[in-house]
């Protein structure tokens, strides 16, 4: 009997008589009749046995309404033939016939009746085996589960032997699978699939169903289901996965054993290189050091005084100048990026590998770490990156990220209180380089979400000083001004406006903006903001990342940037007693003050830290759990929290330049 499907057995019309194959044809006898020869003949005798021909007209009139698809009177038919006739031969067979037409109908309770009806009385019926076949599978279709197994292994018991034998194993997994038992749906699915080897239809959709119990049941379930499984195709699929679970839950010992079993439980050379892969990465997760991290940081090239100070911070953090502090001493293994990707993963591949690192710090520039975050992923070890790069803790669940993104900079930028205030329209002065552009779509988006407007944008060259061509094309005196605009604007003067103008050398500036956002670093910055005054571009609000914190730009520009706003993680003159310290022992130890990379960096090897002596981890999977568990750690730049994807949920504050020195914003 061909086919899975409940309902292509069931549920439609011509199924039943298909999967049970059998036909019987019943002769329909003509009963002959006299009529009169003339009008004064007599009336011929009728013959003997006309009487008896009374049930084969009976049954083959219902046989006529159920072929042409008229149920309901066949139904009716069939009844009527049975209760006149229930003795007679083909009585058994209007009762097959009945459950059929029941089945299609929908009517499962009255087929199955009909079917038992059978069963019970007439124990000599040739298809009796199809009978009890479909006692159980409209018990499955009627939700008696339970009963639809018993009624399985009783035909199982007495007609192993039958045709039929494939679907019967097929219902008992269905019945299994519906009770919850994936263990037993596996058994008898496996079983059922080699009956009905060479049949492609049906092989492919038990090897489905097969396959997904596989991906969906637990640890405990595969375990019995690797019994059932030996020298099939699925014990590979079933031991990799017990090893991929263990793996997940760091229980290397029984994932190296499933991996094991995994390699010789099949010649299939893909499944034998899988598990060596499995068998490695646990030699590697095993022979990790606790307590030694590693550092992946420019510290030559352009990105080195970048590189630097993220070391420093890290340095002071492990105790390298003073005391250690709670917790187990950390051993740094550090590797000099050059902020290029290739030193980089060279770096990477080295401390996994032969310094058996427990976890990675770095790198910083965005190229370098997405490259490097994509390896680290791979060879499954923690990497807390310190890149800007938006979407990097995408990668895996082995990345993290412990640093402002300009998403969030811009974000706590455009405050709504800045737009409480008044300022609603914008002009953006940006870097054509990769951070200016970024920085100003992102801006831009945000902008008009919010309801404001960009009355002016302008971009220079990275490498420039004069802001003149610029500036003048924000403000209108770039391009020469039409009569009527000009004569307008003298209009508008005010007598004041007037005596101070009788003599001008260019244009007035049309200002049509409250605030200007430039997306670079402060050395840049102290030399736009002279400029902008010097072209009459006057109280306007200046607005900028965090690359403007700096005591620099007070001291090389500081007339010219007060009240201005940037995002900031870290302010070493926040008052807290923690950043104060810190502070202090910076300045010692490198004659400087701190800034945000350095804090950044003394905030992530003190998490590190904290982790491996209070959850007292052993392999890299327990570190990368530990992270994620990490709740409200108290550091320098906030406190740190990872969301499920690895990202930092730390928010920035605003700082302000006021007099000589920067203060927090409001």
């Amino acid at each position: 009997m061909k086919g899975i499907s409940l309902l292509s057995k069931i549920s439609f019309p011509g199924s039943l008589i298909k999967y049970c194959r059998w036909k019987k044809a019943v002769p329909v006898l003509i009963v002959g009749m006299a009529f009169f020869i003339s009008g004064c003949q007599a009336i011929v005798p009728v013959k003997k046995g006309v009487v008896e021909d009374a049930p084969a007209k009976q049954f083959a009139l219902a046989e006529k309404f159920r072929q042409r698809g008229e149920f309901d009177r066949a139904l009716e038919a069939y009844g009527a033939y049975v209760e006149k006739y229930p003795s007679h031969e083909n009585a058994v067979l209007a009762f097959d016939r009945m459950a059929e037409v029941y089945s299609k109908k929908g009517q499962f309770k009255k087929a199955l009746n009909r079917y038992r009806k059978i069963s019970g009385t007439y124990p000599d019926y040739t298809k009796l085996s199809a009978v009890h076949y479909h006692i159980a599978r409209l018990l499955y279709v009627l939700h008696e589960y339970r009963h639809s197994v018993d009624e399985s292994f009783k035909w199982l018991e007495k007609y192993h032997k039958d045709p039929l034998v494939g679907d019967v194993l097929v219902l008992l997994g269905d019945a299994f699978k519906a009770l919850g038992n994936n263990v037993q749906a596996f058994n008898w699915w496996i079983k059922a699939k080699e009956t009905w080897r060479g049949d492609l239809k049906t092989e492919t959709e038990l090897k489905s169903r097969l396959e997904e119990l596989i991906n969906v049941s637990g640890m405990e379930a595969l375990e019995e289901m690797a019994q059932y499984a030996s020298g099939s195709e699925y014990a590979p699929e079933i031991h990799y996965r017990m090893a991929t679970f263990f793996l997940e839950q760091n229980d290397l010992e029984r994932a190296k054993t499933a991996a094991m079993a995994l390699v010789r439980s099949t010649q299939e050379q893909s499944w034998i290189d899988l598990g060596k892969q499995l068998l490695e990465r646990m030699e590697e997760e095993l022979s990790v050091r606790p307590g030694v991290v590693g550092c992946l940081l420019p510290l030559t090239g352009r990105f080195g005084i970048y590189g630097e100070e993220v070391l420093n911070g890290i340095q002071i953090g492990t105790g390298m100048f003073g005391e250690t502090g709670d917790g187990p001493d950390l051993e740094l293994v550090i590797k000099d990026t050059k902020g290029k990707p290739e030193p980089a993963l060279a770096g990477l591949e080295d401390l996994v590998h032969n310094e058996k690192v427990m976890a990675i710090i770095g790198p910083l520039s965005s190229r370098t770490a997405v490259a490097v975050a994509e390896r680290a992923q791979g060879l499954g070890v923690p990497i807390i990156t310190l890149t800007q790069r938006e979407g990097i803790t995408e990668t895996g669940d082995m990345v993290f990220r412990n640093f402002l993104t300009p998403s969030k900079e811009v974000k706590r930028l455009l405050d709504p209180e800045i737009f409480e205030m008044g300022i609603k329209r914008f002009a953006i002065l940006y870097p054509d380089n990769s951070y200016g552009r970024f920085f100003m779509n992102l801006f831009w988006d945000r902008l008009e979400e919010m309801g404001g407007t960009v009355a002016a944008v302008e971009s220079y060259d990275p490498d420039t000083t004069d802001f003149a061509d610029q500036i003048k094309k924000m403000t209108g005196r770039y391009y020469p001004r039409p009569y009527p605009l000009v004569r307008k604007l003298i209009e508008m003067r005010t007598p004041e406006e007037e005596e101070s103008r009788l003599y001008p050398e260019e244009p007035e500036p049309i200002i049509e903006f409250d605030a200007i956002f430039i997306p670079d670093n402060f050395q840049r910055v102290a030399m736009i903001a002279p400029q902008l005054v010097y072209h009459d571009v006057l109280d306007i609000l200046l607005m900028g990342t965090s690359l403007w914190q700096s005591p620099e730009l007070i001291e090389t520009a500081g007339d010219y940037v007060q009240g201005a706003i940037f995002p900031s993680g870290f302010f070493e003159s926040s008052g807290e007693s923690c950043v104060s310290a810190f502070s202090e022992d910076y300045l010692m130890d490198f004659d400087a003050m701190p800034g945000i990379l350095a804090a950044t960096g003394y905030d992530t090897i003190t998490l590190l830290k904290h982790m491996m002596a209070v959850k007292h981890v052993r392999t890299r999977e327990e570190l990368k759990e530990a992270l994620l568990e990490c709740r409200d750690f108290p550091g320098l730049t906030g406190n740190v929290v990872f969301d499920p994807e690895g990202e930092v949920e730390k928010e920035p504050f605003l700082l302000t330049i006021s007099g000589r020195r920067m203060v927090v914003y409001r």
